[in-house]
């Protein structure tokens, strides 16, 4: 979340079958993002890329979360759950997020 941010109570639907892809290094930063993932987040592929993931957090979201989520990283194991992203315009939208060491 960048400083500043208006946060706006509304989220943002999408089709079930549209699968939201990034990729990070071991920091979290994004080195790559599809055009779904653009799309609903409101942030262009240039605006993600070079970025900390974190772009996309959503304040709501507990930090133990994403603490679990690097632990099992570390570990070498795959971490899924449900998690709030942020838009650039400060709506939100939920995904069934898998997130998988390579």
């Amino acid at each position: 979340m960048r400083k500043g941010q208006q946060i706006v109570n509304k989220e943002v639907d999408y089709p079930d079958n549209l699968e939201l892809v990034s990729t990070t290094d071991k920091r979290g930063v994004i080195t790559y993002a599809n055009q779904a993932f653009s799309d609903v987040s409101g942030f262009s592929i240039e605006e993600l890329t070079g970025k900390n993931h974190n772009l996309v957090r959503h304040p709501d979201m507990p930090k133990a979360a994403f603490k679990d989520l690097w632990d099992c990283l570390e570990k070498g194991q795959a971490w899924r759950g449900a998690v709030k992203n942020l838009c650039k315009d400060g709506r939100y939208y939920w995904v069934d997020a898998y997130v998988t060491p390579l």
